[in-house]
């Protein structure tokens, strides 16, 4: 597991925030069990973009992905948790036999965080990210100090 701390230049980070924080940013309510009352927006799947990626916002992906050294994606989505949402389930990203990384950035600071199964917590800090196996079981915590929680979530093969 890797955890960098100002992981994307302030530039892109700035920008990348002030996408998703635009009033014009779809989320979606998928009302996912292993997800409880959480928000997203499915950016990338299937080998494809989708729709609500504009220029600005796929520049910033394509600074993340190659930052992350990605030789293929398998999926990137924004996930917003609102304040003292239920905790996620414990699940993995993908089970896949060729080995994958998942990359969660977050995209503010709060007290909610990542938990993995050993016991580890890392907290919500924006622009850092954390970096591990996509096999490797986690789940996310709501904020209790902020209206919700934002994380960029990329599963990726690395280079």
């Amino acid at each position: 597991m890797q955890i960098q701390k100002n992981f994307l230049n302030p530039h892109t980070f700035i920008e990348l925030i002030d996408i998703i924080n635009d009033t014009r940013f779809p989320w979606y309510y998928p009302q996912s069990n292993g997800e409880p009352c959480q928000y997203i927006n499915l950016l990338y799947y299937d080998n494809q973009f989708f729709i609500d990626v504009n220029s600005k916002l796929m520049e910033c992906l394509c600074t993340l992905t190659n930052q992350l050294n990605a030789i293929a994606l398998l999926k990137i989505k924004v996930n917003a948790t609102p304040k003292n949402a239920p905790e996620q389930i414990w699940h993995t990203d993908w089970q896949i036999s060729t080995p994958s990384k998942t990359c969660v950035l977050y995209l503010n600071t709060c007290d909610g965080y990542t938990e993995f199964r050993s016991g580890k917590k890392i907290y919500s800090e924006e622009n850092t990210a954390v970096i591990f196996d996509t096999d490797l079981e986690h789940r996310g915590t709501p904020p209790t100090n902020v209206d919700r929680r934002l994380v960029l979530n990329v599963n990726y093969f690395e280079r």
